[in-house]
């Protein structure tokens, strides 16, 4: 490519620049962010969520039968978090009930960590949006003001101040339109995140009492 034909593409891409909102751009690049970790999140609660009270069943007739090899084995093929919690407490079936608990704990943080994964990120753009549009409409009305400034306001049609004010205002509805709903996805998430830690520490404290009555 010559300099004539890379100049030429440089202007080409400077005008394109010119005519096209980048705030909007940025905005609508958080929306398909935010909505497509909003999807992998429903998924993955999808994927975790099984029926607790019929595992704790089937795992108090093996404990209680002594086969804890069998129990550890229901839960690996069960899956999901309160099966992985439940497993690292079968694992330490033959220590003291601390030993127990503290496996436990430590399992489950580690699934309420892998709940929460990325559920900041729709956070930061439920916060960021509306300033990323108002910014919007601040660069919409520095160039209004400027258009007025140099065409005088005796020469400026009205047409011409309403684009400018359409061009900055509709970044501040944009944002606000991305926000409203990163909001309620992330409250969303954190609910369910709430709801399965709760699941958690209920499950684990009825595993540790099944092993302390069938050690005792």
């Amino acid at each position: 490519m010559d300099t004539n034909s890379f100049w030429t593409l440089f202007q080409e891409i400077g005008s394109w620049f010119q005519h096209v909102n980048l705030v909007l751009v940025v905005i609508i690049f958080c929306s398909i962010l935010a909505a497509g970790i909003f999807l992998e999140r429903l998924l993955y609660f999808k994927k975790i969520d099984i029926d607790t009270r019929g595992l704790l069943i089937l795992i108090r007739q093996e404990i209680m039968e002594g086969n804890i090899a069998e129990a550890m084995n229901i839960c690996e093929v069960k899956g999901g978090s309160v099966a992985n919690v439940i497993k690292a407490g079968l694992c330490k079936y033959m220590r003291p009930v601390e030993y127990i608990e503290n496996a436990m704990e430590q399992r489950g943080l580690i699934e309420i960590a892998k709940m929460e994964k990325n559920a900041r990120i729709l956070s930061i753009i439920a916060h960021i949006a509306p300033l990323i549009g108002l910014l919007g409409t601040v660069i919409g009305f520095i160039k209004a003001f400027g258009e007025m400034r140099v065409s005088s306001l005796v020469e400026i049609s009205a047409t011409q101040i309403g684009e400018a004010m359409e061009y900055a205002l509709i970044t501040t509805a944009a944002g606000l339109v991305v926000a409203i709903p990163a909001v309620i996805a992330y409250n969303y998430v954190v609910a369910r995140v709430e709801a399965m830690a709760v699941e958690l520490q209920a499950t684990a404290s009825e595993v540790v009492d099944l092993l302390e009555e069938r050690n005792g």
